[in-house]
């Protein structure tokens, strides 16, 4: 199964200046959920504030200049997440909403690097999913809110709106439209990981390069972060492994493969 990062994040409101005030992040690898992380943040210095969105996640505006600040957050998401040594593919009910906040949040604070070694796009999304399970069939839900899914499932959601409890919601609903996938759409969902890092990294000129010589560059960008080097070693390896031709040559600058 896929290193799922299941997401949900709490914002200032919808505008591109808007701020992520509340995260919450559940790793779900080999279909077991893990510890978590959660944390309110201090937005960000001129970040806009929309009244319709405290009102909706019931955090007091009041109280948020109080919270963490989003580099100390930060840090201490960085540290989480590479406690499990692996890279997650991100994942939540319309997830898109929630991984661009994210991307946000790291981008503003300079860790673009830290965000794009660690998170995948391309997870499990249970809005989409749940549409395309349900496209046709007489018995589904009427609408594919968290709310309205949680109530065709009989899942008990407690505090909507408040990052953790919609996170282990969305996990519930996700378990209960497995039954319902095909055995192609599982193994897709199972291969997420590995293929969403192969087409990152694998054809990403900034991390592999072939030279005309017939030597495979592994560049100094992908030595920085362990998870990214171990993985694209592996998959040269494979790739040489039946040729009986590995040379591998490693400094702090760069790794080489010869063909």
């Amino acid at each position: 199964m896929a290193n799922l990062m299941w997401i949900d994040v709490e914002t200032t409101g919808l505008g591109p200046n808007c701020a992520v005030i509340e995260v919450a992040l559940v790793p779900y690898i080999d279909g077991e959920i893990k510890p978590h992380f959660k944390s309110y943040i201090r937005p960000h210095e001129g970040a806009k504030l929309e009244p319709k969105a405290f009102e909706i996640n019931k955090i007091d505006i009041n109280s948020i200049w109080e919270f963490p600040s989003a580099e100390e957050i930060i840090k201490e998401i960085i540290e989480f997440v590479d406690s499990y040594q692996c890279v997650f593919s991100l994942s939540g009910h319309n997830v898109a909403f929630d991984a661009e906040n994210l991307y946000k949040l790291f981008c503003r604070n300079g860790e673009h690097g830290a965000y794009i070694n660690r998170f995948r796009p391309g997870g499990v999304c249970t809005l989409s999913l749940s549409k395309r399970v349900f496209k046709g069939k007489r018995n589904s839900p009427n609408k594919f809110g968290l709310s309205s899914l949680c109530k065709f499932f009989d899942i008990e959601l407690l505090n909507a709106h408040s990052a953790l409890c919609d996170v282990l919601a969305t996990i519930k609903i996700y378990e209960k439209i497995l039954p319902y996938l095909s055995i192609v759409q599982i193994e897709k969902i199972k291969n997420l990981d590995y293929q969403s890092m192969k087409r990152k990294y694998m054809n990403d000129g900034r991390y592999v390069q072939r030279n005309p010589d017939g030597t495979t560059y592994f560049s100094a960008e992908a030595m920085t972060n362990d998870v990214i080097r171990n993985f694209i070693f592996s998959e040269l390896n494979s790739l040489h492994e039946n040729s009986g031709h590995l040379d591998v040559l490693e400094t702090s600058a760069a790794l080489t493969i010869g063909e």
